[in-house]
């Protein structure tokens, strides 16, 4: 086996579930010592640290590289098909949890720093890893990145969260919708990709809004409603408001996102059938996007409470999440090199597209959001799933395919 998948398989093995993720960036300390290589940990937590480190000569643009060291829930042990921290190999695919999201991505993205540092390229300007903690449930460790300075002398970044799909899935129609093209699009992508994965190239994906409305009441016994005050009506005049706010933004809509989309996700309200609610929330998670900025949507929603405290109700903001969305322009550099250097390596073509979920870059953007973005990596649409896996042709590619990367964007 050797030394790049030896490092990944040891780190996929380290339970790094919503955290615990000191194991790996410590792993990934030791091993850039090795190659003379200095790091620093930025410690989160007990236990969680992110790791950064920077070579070249310092005489140019800095470009970032992203990757997250937390992976989510291991899942219903009874099927998967191996134990979810074994990373097994077999017919030449490592199956295990994070081994898609992302810490393949992470380690293709370690080994091309070692590589271009061993191999005395050189970089004029700054290549600077970061692998990050807690991206999962809230991207504690790229806000803590942000906030210590990381990302504000940023030109680029690359971030390395799967970007491929098994090739036979351009056949189903969701994939081909995602990428807009029809049936014979998608059977001509096909035939132009030599591989078992088709991968793409992220250039935007959505931000997200996630808020809880609490609306306060008094409870009374359900035979006396009147000596209460039931704190489920209130909420219910809150919802309707929202929904006719929701419908006055449909039209704003993102070249290669779409629309904002906004979900009423969790009501909760009440004790018990005989009493007047006391209490009542509601949680609501938007999908947004630059066309319609998070703040005036919470400036919008902050309004519509005040109206109805005003009216006599008692409503509550507690904003859970607050991330942008990320949009990099098709003819920038970074996207240019990233299509040209990945069509050359992984042997297809490679659409440029648009995704709903979030990365690292969202708050990153926050400190900067000048910074030009990809996501692009090994890894695959089984990120999340039970036989999660990484195609390890696809492990190597990407390392080649960072290496070219960076040596384009600091040449």
């Amino acid at each position: 086996m050797d030394e790049v998948v030896q490092a990944l398989r040891d780190i996929v093995k380290m339970n790094t579930v919503n955290g615990a993720e000191k194991q790996v960036t410590d792993y990934i300390a030791a091993l850039l010592a090795k190659h003379n290589i200095k790091s620093k940990l930025v410690e989160y937590a007990p236990g969680r640290a992110s790791l950064v480190a920077e070579i070249g000569d310092g005489n140019g643009p800095v470009v970032g590289f992203d990757g997250h060291a937390d992976v989510v829930a291991l899942g219903d042990a009874s099927k998967w098909k191996v134990d979810a921290l074994s990373a097994t190999i077999k017919d030449n695919l490592m199956i295990g949890r994070g081994t898609s999201d992302m810490k393949s991505g992470l380690m293709a993205g370690v080994w091309a720093l070692i590589h271009l540092k061993d191999q005395n390229v050189p970089l004029h300007g700054t290549l600077r890893l970061m692998a990050t903690v807690g991206e999962e449930y809230g991207q504690y460790g790229a806000k803590q990145l942000g906030e210590a300075g990381y990302a504000n002398d940023l030109q680029t970044l690359i971030v390395g969260e799967p970007s491929g799909a098994a090739k036979q899935l351009l056949m189903q129609q969701q994939i081909q919708h995602m990428l807009q093209i029809d049936q014979a699009g998608a059977e001509k992508l096909a035939a132009a990709n030599h591989t078992n994965e088709q991968h793409f190239i992220e250039l935007a994906h959505k931000g997200s809004l996630t808020y809880t409305v609490h609306s306060n009441g008094v409870a009374a016994h359900s035979s006396m409603p009147e000596i209460g005050k039931n704190a489920i009506t209130p909420l219910m005049a809150f919802y309707q408001k929202e929904e006719e706010y929701f419908a006055s933004v449909k039209n704003y809509r993102n070249p290669v996102l779409g629309p904002v989309t906004p979900v009423v996700t969790m009501v909760r309200g009440g004790e018990q059938i005989n009493t007047v609610p006391a209490t009542a929330d509601l949680s609501v998670k938007i999908r947004t996007i630059p066309e319609l900025p998070n703040a005036d949507m919470l400036i919008a929603i902050k309004e519509i409470i005040a109206d109805l405290n005003a009216a006599g109700a008692d409503l509550s903001l507690d904003v859970l999440s607050d991330l942008r969305p990320m949009h990099t322009m098709e003819d920038a550099p970074l996207v240019k090199i990233a299509k040209a250097v990945g069509e050359a390596n992984l042997d297809q073509k490679l659409p440029l597209i648009g995704v709903p979920g979030g990365t690292d870059a969202s708050s990153f953007l926050a400190f900067n959001p000048n910074i030009d973005v990809v996501v692009f990596g090994p890894g695959n649409i089984t990120a999340h799933q039970v036989n999660e896996y990484v195609d390890l042709d696809m492990y190597h590619r990407f390392i080649t395919i960072y290496e070219q990367m960076i040596t384009e964007l600091l040449h």
